[in-house]
């Protein structure tokens, strides 16, 4: 045996195998942006848990810094925030992309759309996770993966009663994106678009009638219902919604693969958790609601099938221009939430529900 010309070799081994051990010990550490304070709901109930999963998981080979709304980027601007590189990833809902293109509208969440019930699984295993993958590596260059979901939120706090489509009509409501379009085009209100950070000081003053804003455990904590009388449920305009979590399509793709998939893991554990985890809080909220002085109005189901009409329409509508200017996603996304929606409500009928119509 020839020891020297084993030597060469077994130093080239051994410095292999050094790389090697490096780079099975790399470390990643991401700066995420979010959409609000840190002691909201969607910082305690996603980003912060996401953030813990995925340290766990990957053995503390990646740790996720959760910085809150504002500090990275302003609120609507997070998208570009990971673009230009003033934040690694970032969470929020596809509607702060605003309505240039219609699929921002209506992936995630929108008017008269998918439940509470019914949203996870069309996430998962309808098409949904894979259509907005899909569409974010094609038209942004980013990898997205659903980041959290939650339910419905309350429909309005009002100055006035709402109880039919008709009621709408000249309501100075406080809302956002398409359920805007939808409100004035399908019932003549008189849609007013405003930050968050304005909305209590508006319905007190009463520089608007009525607004949405979140779910009861969130609208509860600003203290909406200390300034109008009327809290309307159900929320048909967000009856469920689902975040994402968005990377430069490059940076993600650099990624080992065990990486990829435990953050994968991360997102979709993330996910179910907090889906419940609001409810839960929701529950908490309500119960204190119904013990106040507000009037609760519950939507009856000729209201939520007008509702439903008028947006289905609208998304159509949209859908069809965008195809005309050689974007078919809204089409393909409306499709496939519309069918899923009807396949579900008419099948599920074979479950049983915990569930009731009013609160009597």
């Amino acid at each position: 045996m020839n020891i020297r010309r084993l030597a060469p070799l077994a130093a080239a081994v051994a410095v292999a195998g050094l790389a090697f051990g490096a780079s099975a010990q790399q470390q990643y550490t991401f700066r995420m942006a979010t959409i609000a304070p840190k002691t909201a709901v969607y910082n305690t109930d996603i980003s912060d848990p996401f953030a813990a999963h995925v340290a766990r998981l990957t053995d503390g080979k990646v740790k996720v810094e959760v910085f809150e709304g504002g500090v990275l980027a302003p609120i609507f601007k997070i998208y570009e925030a990971v673009e230009d590189g003033r934040a690694d990833i970032a969470v929020g809902p596809p509607t702060f992309l605003g309505g240039q293109d219609p699929t921002n509208l209506i992936i995630s969440s929108f008017p008269s759309g998918l439940g509470v019930d019914s949203l996870i699984p069309w996430l998962y295993l309808g098409g949904g996770q894979q259509m907005l993958t899909q569409h974010r590596r094609e038209k942004m260059k980013m990898h997205s993966l659903i980041l959290g979901a939650g339910p419905s939120e309350i429909f309005a706090h009002s100055h006035k009663a709402i109880r039919t489509v008709e009621d709408l009509k000249g309501v100075k409501f406080r809302t956002l994106g398409n359920w805007a379009a939808i409100l004035k085009d399908g019932f003549g209100a008189a849609p007013v678009v405003v930050p968050g950070s304005e909305l209590y000081g508006m319905l007190e003053k009463k520089g608007i009638d009525a607004m949405e804003y979140s779910m009861p455990s969130e609208n509860k904590a600003l203290g909406y219902q200390e300034v109008a009388r009327y809290i309307i449920m159900p929320g048909i305009h967000a009856g469920a919604w689902s975040f994402e979590v968005v990377m430069k399509m490059e940076k993600w793709d650099a990624l080992p693969k065990d990486i990829q998939d435990k953050i994968a893991v991360a997102a979709k554990l993330t996910t179910y958790e907090s889906l419940h985890s609001i409810v839960m809080k929701d529950f908490a909220a309500l119960e204190e609601l119904m013990k106040g002085k507000n009037e609760i109005i519950i939507l009856d189901d000729t209201f939520k099938n007008k509702v439903k009409d008028a947006s289905r329409k609208w998304a159509f509508e949209a859908a069809a221009k965008a195809k005309t200017e050689g974007n078919p996603w809204p089409e393909r996304v409306a499709k496939s939430v519309f069918d899923f929606q009807d396949r579900w409500a008419k099948l599920s009928p074979y479950m049983v529900m915990d569930h009731r119509f009013n609160f009597q």
